[in-house]
C-alpha cells in the first residue's frame, strides 16, 4: 500500500495484525515531520507496522526504512501500544537523520 500523505516522498507503507487506518496517519506524519529537516533529497520511504494482540504481552513494532541521498536510516521500535512504538521511532529517526548530516 502506497501512502499520500509524504506527497514529497514516496512512501511504502506495510502492515501486519489489526492496525488501525488511524495509525497509519498517525505514523506516516511522524516520519514527514522528521523528513521536513532531512540534509538531502529522500529517495525512499517504507513504514511496516505490525501488532500482535495475540501475544503475551502484546507487542506493537515500527520499522522505519529510509534512504537518503543514497545513505540508508533504519529505524525500528518497540513498545506495548502502536502509539507508543511510533513515538519511540520518531525519536530515534530524529536522531539517526541528524548523524546522516554529519557524515
Amino acid at each position: 500500500m502506497t501512502s499520500p500523505v509524504l506527497a514529497d516522498h514516496p512512501v511504502q507503507v506495510r502492515t501486519y495484525g489489526r492496525v488501525p487506518a488511524e495509525l497509519i496517519s498517525y505514523a506516516a506524519r511522524k516520519v514527514e515531520v522528521v523528513l521536513r529537516h532531512a540534509p538531502a533529497p529522500v529517495l525512499l520511504v517504507r513504514i511496516k507496522l505490525s501488532h500482535d494482540r495475540g501475544a503475551a504481552p502484546s507487542e506493537a513494532c515500527v520499522r522505519v526504512d529510509v534512504d537518503v541521498n543514497g545513505a540508508d536510516v533504519h529505524v525500528r521500535a518497540a513498545a506495548p501500544t502502536l502509539t507508543e512504538a511510533v513515538d519511540l521511532m520518531q525519536r530515534r529517526l530524529r536522531a539517526r537523520v541528524q548523524r546522516v548530516h554529519r557524515r
